[in-house]
C-alpha cells in the first residue's frame, strides 16, 4: 500500500485552503491518501526560536498575503472573503485530529468545510455551531468529545514535533515520501513526482 502524504496546515492559512482545493483530486490521481496534520505554527516557531521575527514578518505582509490570496483564489474560481482578526481554531485542530483516529473518512470532508466556512462565508470557525454544520449529525458528538479528548490533543503536539523535525516554517507543509513541498504554488512538482514515483 503506497504511503500516505503528510499535510500539516493551519486553518488560519489561506494558501492551506487554496492548496487544499487541488490536493485531493491531485492525490486521487495518483491513488495515494492524504493524512491532514493540523498544527499550532506559532508553537512550531517557538520552539525553533523565531516567533517574535516571524510575528513582525506576518504583521508587515498581512495585507499583502489577504490581497494576493483572493488574485490567485478568483484566477481559480474559488470563494474567498479576508478575515479581519485571526479565527480560533483551537476546537477544529483537535476534531479533526479525533476524527483522523475516530472517523478517518470524515476528517477530509469536515476540514474541508470548515474552510469553507471560513473563507467562503466568513463564518466564526470557533463556534461549537459553525464545526457541527460541518459534520454529518451522527458525527456531532465527536465535536465536544475532542475538547477532552487527551489522545487528539497528544496527536496536534506529536503534529507539532514533526513539523519541527521536519524543518516546517510555514504552511501548507506538505511531505511525500520524505520530500518536501512547501506553499499552494509548488503543487505542480508534487504532481510530478508522484508521476515519476508511479512510472
Amino acid at each position: 500500500m503506497p504511503a500516505s502524504i503528510d499535510v500539516f496546515f493551519e486553518f488560519a492559512s489561506p494558501y492551506s485552503y487554496l492548496a487544499a482545493q487541488e490536493l485531493p483530486a491531485l492525490v486521487a490521481r495518483h491513488d495515494r491518501l492524504l493524512r491532514w496534520r493540523p498544527i499550532e505554527l506559532a508553537k512550531v516557531w517557538e520552539e525553533q526560536g523565531v516567533l517574535e521575527a516571524y510575528k513582525a514578518v506576518r504583521r508587515a505582509k498581512g495585507r499583502y498575503v489577504m490581497r494576493d490570496a483572493a488574485r490567485v483564489a478568483a484566477e481559480r474560481g474559488v470563494s474567498f472573503v479576508p478575515f479581519r482578526s485571526l479565527p480560533d481554531a483551537t476546537a477544529a485542530r483537535l476534531v479533526v485530529h479525533r476524527l483522523n483516529r475516530c472517523a478517518p473518512a470524515a476528517a477530509q470532508p469536515f476540514l474541508l468545510e470548515v474552510w469553507r466556512k471560513l473563507f467562503a462565508e466568513g463564518a466564526d470557525i470557533g463556534s461549537s455551531e459553525v464545526l457541527a454544520c460541518c459534520l454529518d449529525p451522527h458525527l456531532h458528538p465527536e465535536i465536544e468529545l475532542a475538547q477532552s479528548d487527551t489522545q487528539a490533543t497528544g496527536d496536534l503536539e506529536s503534529a507539532n514535533r514533526d513539523a519541527i523535525a521536519l524543518g516546517c516554517f510555514g504552511v501548507p507543509w506538505i511531505v511525500a515520501d520524505d520530500e518536501t513541498y512547501f506553499g499552494q504554488d509548488r503543487l505542480y512538482l508534487l504532481d510530478r513526482r508522484l508521476t515519476r514515483t508511479a512510472s
